[in-house]
């Protein structure tokens, strides 16, 4: 069985790959804890950094204040609140998560921290349709950078198409009711 939708929608993590479109995985030791279906309460350390693509888009729509951004959090949920949620259709928010953060501004690494309240949207036919990554409460770099950074984040279609398709990949192997 394979959940690890859950890191999808916690953080564009959840990839069957080292990589997908916006996101390269490092330091995921999550795979191994969704894929067990005797896990019901989810704690796991998961990373990723932004491919260049979304690099590239980052820097231009922070007018070159932000050149990267490589994250980390400790990914915590019960197992069979997400099942249920994504059984149930309609949207499945996850209870915000706090991601740490190494932002490169000006060459240099700059601590960040936010709080992701991540959303997919799930079809009568139990298909993922859209996605949002609910990022908010950044801290560690100045307004209006903060904001900027945040909707960025939360509007780039490369990231939310990434969560859409990885959750599509993994919804038809949940249980069934």
């Amino acid at each position: 069985m394979k959940l690890s939708v859950l890191v999808v929608i916690l953080c564009c993590l959840a990839l069957p790959a080292p990589s997908r479109a916006g996101v390269v995985l490092e330091g995921d030791a999550c795979r191994q804890v969704f894929d067990n279906p005797k896990a019901e309460q989810i704690a796991c350390q998961t990373g990723f950094r932004l491919d260049p693509a979304t690099r590239s888009r980052l820097e231009s729509n922070s007018f070159g204040f932000v050149s990267d951004l490589a994250c980390s959090a400790v990914i915590t949920a019960k197992r069979s609140e997400v099942v249920a949620r994504l059984h149930a259709k309609g949207d499945v928010a996850l209870p915000p998560q706090e991601v740490r953060c190494n932002l490169v501004s000006g060459g240099d690494p700059v601590p960040v921290r936010f709080h992701l309240a991540p959303v997919v949207r799930i079809d009568a036919a139990g298909k993922a349709v859209d996605a949002r990554l609910g990022i908010r409460d950044l801290t560690g770099i100045p307004e209006p950078l903060a904001t900027a950074v945040a909707e960025f984040l939360n509007s780039d279609p490369g990231l939310r198409r990434s969560i859409v398709a990885a959750a599509n990949e993994i919804l038809p192997n949940l249980p069934r009711k």
